[in-house]
């Protein structure tokens, strides 16, 4: 099998020949694994770990520096942006003033135009050996709620929430939007391929859900319908990130038919692997797993408890199929990063040796 024939055959609930991989992982990672593996380039290292996905995502021009020394930025939205700890943090938002429907109505979010659909042709030429996935790089995935709490600030759009909600449906409402015409102008020009559909929305914390399932239900998941009918309107597969302890949700997810759940913390409450694949894992496939608490040398991890995590993983929710190994989120510099790389190294070096199925 070829990478994309491997993946494709788990997302089917087929067995592969073995457990299919994915990385996410920043850019310091990035120099650093490409210096351990001796390239110069991080489509190398990804062929060295045997990664069976690649992303692409339309390039679009570069975002303004407001800042040089500070490194600020400001993205098409007009939301600016500093690097803190090694990730992209949202400083300001645009819509933070608004105080009505109306002002809201009145923002324009940016032309699609500036892509070039064109080259994303070129991109997945380039890996048609390999499983595509729509997802941009940097913040800006399929979503509703998470730029929406971008342009209005998160504590204030939570707030509205509750005593506003006409106005935090607005917001929604223009991000919903504008990625169905987004994603319609690359479905047209890729749409047969690539082969998964990603959205992205955080909608859990570490212990529970961040706010009510009725008000998840009433706030997210009509546009998350919406872009679910459209990946599969184009025969595609669609994953959905959502970060923490969102086990509650989850039959919510099966209902709409979303076929791939990431980023599956398997650590926090409710998230069992075992659990999850006992009861869900005849309706989704999983994707995601390895803990950066488990991964990172800061809260103790080691080659030796990254394989054993790896090997639980593909007992527990590989079993039979249907999953796909990958950290659950971008690895991050927060610690040596010789100790990190070697964690890296390890986890998919145990996933080679233990993740065959024939």
């Amino acid at each position: 099998m070829n990478s994309k024939q491997r993946v494709l055959t788990t997302l089917d609930h087929q067995i592969p020949d073995r457990m299919p991989l994915d990385i996410w992982t920043s850019d310091p990672i990035k120099t650093s694994l490409c210096r351990y593996y001796g390239v110069d380039d991080f489509e190398d290292v990804l062929q060295c770990l045997g990664i069976d996905i690649r992303s692409v995502w339309p390039a679009e021009p570069p975002w303004k520096l407001v800042d040089p020394n500070k490194g600020i930025r400001e993205d098409p939205w007009g939301i600016r942006w500093k690097l803190l700890a090694g990730m992209l943090q949202p400083i300001s938002h645009p819509l933070a003033e608004a105080r009505s429907v109306s002002d809201v109505e009145d923002y324009s979010p940016p032309a699609v135009s500036r892509f070039d659909f064109d080259g994303l042709r070129e991109q997945c030429a380039k890996w048609r050996q390999y499983a595509l996935i729509l997802r941009d790089p940097g913040p800006y995935s399929t979503c509703a709620m998470r730029i929406a709490m971008f342009l209005r600030g998160m504590e204030q759009f939570m707030l509205d929430i509750t005593m506003n909600p006409d106005l935090a449906l607005a917001i929604i409402a223009k991000v919903e939007a504008y990625f169905l015409e987004l994603n319609r102008h690359i479905l047209e020009a890729v749409g047969a391929l690539v082969d998964i559909y990603f959205i992205a929305d955080d909608t859990g914390t570490e212990s529970s859900l961040m706010m009510s399932p009725a008000m998840i239900r009433q706030f997210v998941h009509p546009s998350l319908e919406k872009f679910v009918r459209q990946g599969h309107a184009y025969g595609l597969k669609v994953m959905y990130h959502n970060e923490g302890a969102i086990r509650p949700l989850i039959p919510d997810y099966v209902k709409m038919g979303i076929d791939i759940l990431n980023p599956v913390q398997v650590l926090l409450p409710g998230m069992d692997p075992a659990s999850l694949k006992e009861d869900f894992g005849d309706k989704l496939c999983f994707h995601g797993g390895m803990e950066l608490k488990i991964l990172s040398p800061v809260t103790g991890g080691t080659p030796e408890r990254v394989s054993a995590e790896v090997t639980r993983l593909k007992e527990t929710l590989g079993q039979g199929g249907g999953y796909i190994l990958s950290t659950v989120n971008k690895i991050t510099p927060d610690a040596p990063l010789e100790q990190t790389v070697a964690n890296i190294v390890a986890m998919y070096e145990t996933a080679h040796a233990v993740g065959t199925y024939r």
